[in-house]
C-alpha cells in the first residue's frame, strides 16, 4: 500500500474491510465473484476488471482466511480485493482463497457494512453450478429477493432456479442481505466443475449487460470456450473408444463409473 494513502478501516478485527483509494459513486451495483464450479466467478471478475482497468480500492482482512500470499504477474497482492470504476457505477469483488465456515458470517458482514458505506444497494453473485459432462443448451438461473423478481422475469433468456442452497461466502452474503437496506441476487449457470469453462462466465457476464448495460465485451471468451469445448469433446470421443474396447464385463463396470 501507498504509505502516503491514509487508509479507512470498517469492521472489527476479526474481519476488515481496509479503504486504501477514496471514489465516489452513486449507488453501484456490488458484483460478487469467487471460486467456484469451473472457476466462471473468477474468469467473469478477471474479465470486468481488465477490460476496464479497474482499480483496487479495498482489501479485506480476516483471521477466517488462510495466512498465504498472492502473486500475480510476479506482484504480491491481497486474497480478497474489491476494486471499483466510478465510470460504470461498478464494484467487482473477488476472492483466490477460502473462507473457514465458523467466519462466513463475520467477513459477510463486514464487506456488506463497508459496501453500505459507499452507497451499494444491489449486491449480485455470479456463480456456476457443478454438473457432470459438457453443458449443451445451457441458460442462466436466478433467484432472487421478492424485490427483485419482476425485474428478473422479463429477461426471456433466464430461468428461476425453483429450490436449492447456495453455500460458502457467496451464499452468506446473499442471506445477509435479506437483513439489510440492500437487494440480494444471485446469477448461475451449469459449468464443468473440473476444468475452467469460459462459456459459463459469457453466460453471466451477457446477463449483466443486459440487465445493467454495463457494456463488457466477451468476444475473446467465446474463443476461449469454443476451444475449450473442442478439448472436452475430443477427451469425450477418447473415453468412449476405450469403453468400447473393453470387454463386456469391463464396459458394465465403465458405464457405472462415465454415467
Amino acid at each position: 500500500m501507498d504509505e502516503t494513502c491514509d487508509a479507512k478501516v470498517l469492521g472489527s478485527p476479526d474481519a476488515q474491510v481496509v479503504q486504501t483509494k477514496e471514489f465516489e459513486m452513486e449507488q453501484p451495483l456490488l458484483v460478487c465473484c469467487f471460486p467456484s464450479a469451473g472457476v466462471i466467478g473468477t474468469i467473469a471478475a478477471n474479465t470486468l476488471i481488465e477490460q476496464f482497468k479497474m482499480e483496487e480500492v479495498a482489501h479485506l482482512r480476516s483471521r477466517y482466511m488462510p495466512s498465504a500470499a498472492i502473486f500475480m504477474d510476479g506482484l504480491l497482492r491481497h486474497p480478497f480485493r474489491i476494486y471499483a470504476e466510478p465510470a460504470r457505477n461498478l464494484v467487482v469483488v473477488t476472492a483466490e482463497l477460502p473462507v473457514a465456515e465458523d467466519g462466513l458470517y463475520i467477513v459477510s458482514s463486514a464487506l456488506l457494512d463497508w459496501a453500505a458505506s459507499v452507497g451499494v444497494k444491489e449486491t449480485v453473485v455470479l456463480d456456476g453450478i457443478p454438473v457432470q459432462g459438457i453443458p449443451h443448451n445451457r441458460k442462466v438461473l436466478y433467484a432472487a429477493e421478492q424485490e427483485k423478481l419482476a425485474e428478473l422475469e422479463k429477461d426471456g433468456n433466464m430461468e428461476i432456479l425453483q429450490k436449492g442452497i447456495i453455500t460458502g461466502i457467496a451464499g452468506s452474503i446473499l442471506s445477509e442481505t435479506l437483513c439489510r437496506a440492500m437487494v440480494g441476487f444471485a446469477l448461475l449457470t451449469p459449468a464443468i466443475p473440473v476444468m475452467p469453462d469460459p462459456e459459463g462466465a459469457v453466460q453471466l457476464l451477457e446477463a449483466l449487460n443486459r440487465l445493467y448495460k454495463v457494456g463488457v465485451n466477451v468476444e475473446e471468451l467465446k474463443e476461449s470456450a469454443e476451444q475449450v469445448r473442442r478439448k472436452m469433446e475430443e477427451v469425450a470421443q477418447q473415453v468412449e473408444g476405450m469403453r468400447r474396447q473393453q470387454p463386456s464385463i469391463s464396459q458394465r463396470g465403465y458405464e457405472r463409473l462415465y454415467a
